[in-house]
């Protein structure tokens, strides 16, 4: 496709929509008028680099339409399917591979993916984990170490095995480093421990500081919104089995039944992380590959340091990350994205689905709320349906958006797409398939289309055919180990 992006010129391209010489009608009056690719404009008071064809919306009025007077508060925890728990050597003997990949698939569902994998691109083979061959699965096992914020379990530590997760228990602790509270390590001081004033800016400087250090971390985008009696319906009502409630008190707090949020803490914070682009449309198999695993190794650990640097400021800063699946709800709200068929990952301009979770803190640190964003997707996944005519289980709603709770787990409310993840195995094809995903090669044909569907849905699907015709999508997972790809996968010009 580097040919394709080298040699079709604008003028070609524009013909071939109808939108060049004269006598173009009503093409011509839907058209928008096409800037410099390179423009962009400060997007939400600057804090938001956008691109110039996203639109800002007002206050909690995303794309996606919201009854916020009849959307209900989601009860418990997010009801995730018991899994199947056969051991390696069970699948093995049934003829299925797979070991500690196959958490989430039943074997049933294993050969639906082995038997996708194998039409998709001839050749491949499960390898004795069901997610290709050695080199593949190696780099899968060894991106799993810490994933989540997990504690490793046995571990080799001064010549022994050592069972962190088993001593951490022993001594009281949980099962991951993530916590509601933070970290809090002896090692971070406070200005209040020395009585000196905490630091103090304005809501837009203290929202640019957060950018700064996530940017550092190696995080992408911000956004906040301020919280309200509706924003706090998208929170799950509990987490760990603990109550989330809101309550008149200092200092946030965690009990034996409950997490409780001060009513001062009333600012959202919400991050990004960009996931590897290559290898993500690369990944192939049973289960979700390294490309997710080394987002989900890094990115709590970067999560648990900006909850401690708030914290150092003197602020308070919670985080509810695992309490619930709010956190793509939150981001149509904070500006990082869009509702799309997908669902489950929020779509975001630049690098659609390859960009990983969503975080959100909620602190007392005033923070400058960013609006919600409008750059098409919304109408666009109603024409394209890639995604969901790709789902080897059919878990991806097609149609229409809907007002009601159409699949298990979700909520009524929006009229939106629910994707039915209590038994959705966590594969890898879904996510490698959007039309909007993008690494930043700097091909116009990418800015071109944004900047189209931003503005009329006409081309709509034209544009989700010739993503089709031209393979944007997923790509042979063997293809990956000789490709000179970016550091961690990302391209960050862009």
């Amino acid at each position: 496709m580097k040919t394709f992006h080298s040699t079709l010129s604008r003028r070609d391209f524009m013909k071939a929509l109808g939108l060049a010489g004269a006598g173009i009608g009503t093409a011509a009056a839907a058209a928008p008028v096409f800037h410099d690719l390179d423009e962009v404009t400060a997007s939400s008071g600057g804090v938001q680099k956008l691109p110039w064809w996203v639109k800002d919306r007002d206050f909690k009025n995303p794309s996606v339409p919201i009854d916020w007077q009849n959307l209900p508060k989601m009860e418990g925890t997010f009801p995730y399917q018991a899994r199947p728990t056969l051991s390696a050597q069970e699948r093995y003997a049934m003829g299925i591979p797979g070991g500690s990949s196959g958490v989430w698939a039943s074997p049933e569902q294993a050969q639906v993916l082995f038997d996708y994998m194998k039409k998709e691109f001839p050749g491949w083979d499960p390898g004795y984990a069901g997610l290709g061959d050695n080199r593949t699965t190696a780099l899968f096992m060894a991106t799993k170490f810490m994933r989540m914020g997990m504690w490793p379990g046995e571990i080799n530590m001064g010549g022994k095995r050592v069972n962190v997760a088993q001593a951490i228990s022993a001594a009281g602790g949980t099962a991951t480093f993530t916590s509601f509270l933070g970290l809090r390590s002896s090692e971070t001081l406070r200005p209040q421990d020395f009585g000196v004033p905490r630091w103090e800016g304005t809501p837009e400087e203290n929202l640019l500081t957060l950018r700064q250090v996530v940017r550092f971390l190696g995080g992408c985008d911000v956004g906040a919104q301020e919280m309200d009696s509706d924003v706090f319906k998208l929170f799950h009502e509990t987490s760990g089995g603990k109550q989330l409630v809101i309550e008149d008190v200092d200092e946030a707090a965690e009990t034996a039944t409950k997490l409780v949020i001060p009513a001062k803490a009333k600012y959202i914070l919400q991050w990004t992380a960009r996931q590897p682009y290559e290898s993500t449309r690369r990944q192939a198999g049973e289960y979700e590959d390294a490309a997710v695993y080394w987002s989900y190794q890094r990115f709590p650990f970067v999560g648990a340091i900006i909850q401690e640097f708030i914290h150092a400021l003197g602020y308070t800063a919670v985080s509810t990350h695992m309490a619930g699946y709010h956190t793509n709800a939150i981001a149509t709200l904070t500006g990082l994205g869009e509702h799309c068929r997908m669902s489950s990952p929020t779509l975001v301009p630049k690098y659609g689905t390859t960009n990983r979770a969503m975080w959100v803190i909620i602190t007392d640190m005033p923070l400058m709320a960013t609006k919600p964003i409008d750059f098409g997707v919304y109408k666009f996944c109603q024409t394209c349906g890639i995604c969901a005519d790709s789902c080897p289980f059919g878990l991806i709603e097609q149609g229409d958006p809907s007002w009601e709770a159409t699949q298990p787990g979700t909520r009524p409310g929006f009229n939106g797409w629910r994707t039915n993840t209590t038994t959705c195995p966590h594969c890898p094809v879904c996510q490698g398939s959007c039309p909007f995903n993008t690494n930043g090669d700097g091909s116009f044909i990418h800015d071109l289309v944004r900047n189209t569907v931003s503005v009329t849905p006409v081309f709509n699907s034209f544009f989700a055919n010739m993503e089709k015709t031209m393979g944007y999508g997923r790509k042979d997972p063997r293809d990956w180990w000789n490709i000179d790809d970016y550091t961690y996968g990302i391209n960050t010009s862009y």
